[in-house]
């Protein structure tokens, strides 16, 4: 693959993970804007996590470093936020991830553009999920990315707080993140969606480039076959 197949790839990626922070930003806004309508939807969220992560701690029982990652996940990992983060992945893959691909060339088919937009979602949960349970075997890595994900919370917390009262719900976010809510999980879950879109850009490339060289060695060896 060449220099600018790999530079398309990374931008379509960075799109989709700035596209999915955005709308993770939206979610918390209304979440906070319109906090009485959304409690049943984040109640429901909340109990789904648990559930979610009472199906982990069943799976891995009589595991011990499956426990370790599961009691991680369960007094670490902010799994409403895990949870609301995925249809943010979902939508700016298929509204921004598409449209990118297509835009910055290649010759991937509709189909297949379609295809890496929706296996990036459940790519992004396996990633995070994996990330999230398993961090014990690097935890300076981790720790670093902790810090780097609170840098990018607080930069968008400025952000919003500079806009004041342009953006509905901005300054009751900012309120609300300095009473010790954090939106750090959102940032991690945006940077899974950018790897995970990359990843599965490679993965396809890979698994169809072979194709398309064999029929293109195929048509060029029929095209010079000599005449009997």
């Amino acid at each position: 693959m060449s220099a600018l197949a790999w530079l398309r790839r990374l931008v379509a990626s960075v799109g989709v993970g700035a596209t999915s922070y955005a709308i993770m930003l939206g979610i918390m806004l209304v979440s906070v804007l319109y906090d009485k309508q959304t409690e049943p939807v984040i109640a429901w969220v909340s109990d789904a996590g648990r559930s979610i992560v009472s199906g982990f701690d069943h799976a891995v029982s009589g595991s011990h470093w499956g426990q370790v990652a599961v009691n991680h996940l369960r007094e670490r990992v902010n799994m409403t936020h895990v949870l609301l983060s995925i249809p943010a992945v979902l939508i700016a893959s298929v509204v921004v991830g598409i449209p990118l691909n297509k835009a910055l060339g290649g010759t991937r088919t509709s189909l297949q553009r379609v295809a890496i937009a929706l296996t990036s979602v459940p790519a992004t949960v396996v990633l995070a999920v994996v990330l999230f349970s398993f961090n014990a075997a690097f935890p300076n890595t981790y720790a670093s990315l902790l810090r780097f994900a609170d840098q990018v919370w607080q930069v968008s917390l400025n952000a919003l707080s500079a806009t004041g009262d342009s953006i509905p719900g901005a300054r009751k976010l900012t309120n609300v993140a300095r009473q010790g809510f954090s939106g750090h999980h959102y940032v991690i879950m945006a940077l899974c969606s950018m790897a995970a879109s990359f990843l599965v850009n490679v993965a396809f490339a890979l698994a169809f480039r072979p194709r398309r060289d064999d029929l293109r060695a195929a048509a060029g060896a029929s095209r010079w076959r000599p005449q009997s």
